[in-house]
């Protein structure tokens, strides 16, 4: 029966994380980034707006009413000065939400999708090392990453590959022993040897 697929462990501290690091495929990070951003800055500027206008309705009804007859000149260019204020705290506290809400959202979508992307890369980095002829796992997904259970099942096909490998060197092997004993070439017999050595190098 055959073992598990070793990891081979990874040597020091692991990378510091940086923003470029997050971006492992930038074209698609940022277009899906880009999108959810885009549709966030849409309804929020329209329900702000919404905010602001009935706030600025009710600022003027107000505005209104304290503008009474007896009022002097300069109490009502304070009360129109105060509304204006109010009205300008309300705008630039709408725009700094819309803001915030927008940096942390794209930081977000950047992150999602880096857990998405970052086990593709990873995956698209052990196929390449298994077509080179290499049957052996090197490194694991991180906790957290996405596509878990697709690395699971690669790694089941790998250590499927690597049994039946291990198979076809034992028959192989048997097949060296009777050319031995057959005085078969001493070609055949090392071509066979090689082709023996070979099938053992891609299991290391």
């Amino acid at each position: 029966m055959s073992s598990p697929a070793q990891a081979v462990p990874q040597q020091g501290p692991p990378p510091k994380r940086r923003l470029r690091n997050y971006l492992l495929d930038t074209r698609f990070q940022l277009k899906y980034t880009g999108m959810v951003v885009v549709v966030t800055l849409v309804v929020a500027t329209i329900l702000g707006k919404l905010a602001y206008d009935q706030s600025h309705a009710q600022t003027e009804m107000m505005t209104i009413d304290a503008m009474g007859p007896d009022v002097s000149p300069e109490t009502a260019d304070f009360i129109l000065a105060e509304a204006a204020a109010a009205d300008r705290q309300l705008l630039l506290m709408i725009i700094g939400g819309i803001a915030v809400l927008v940096v942390s959202l794209g930081l977000t979508g950047i992150v999602v999708t880096h857990r998405v992307v970052g086990p593709a890369f990873k995956m698209k980095s052990l196929f390449r090392h298994v077509a080179d002829g290499h049957l052996k796992l090197y490194g694991r997904l991180r906790e957290g990453d996405e596509l878990q259970d697709v690395f699971l099942e690669f790694e089941r096909m790998i250590e499927k590959l690597r049994a039946n490998q291990r198979d076809e060197i034992t028959q192989l092997e048997s097949v060296i022993a009777r050319a031995k004993e057959a005085n078969a070439p001493g070609s055949v017999v090392d071509d066979l040897v090689s082709l023996r050595d070979r099938m053992e190098k891609e299991l290391q």
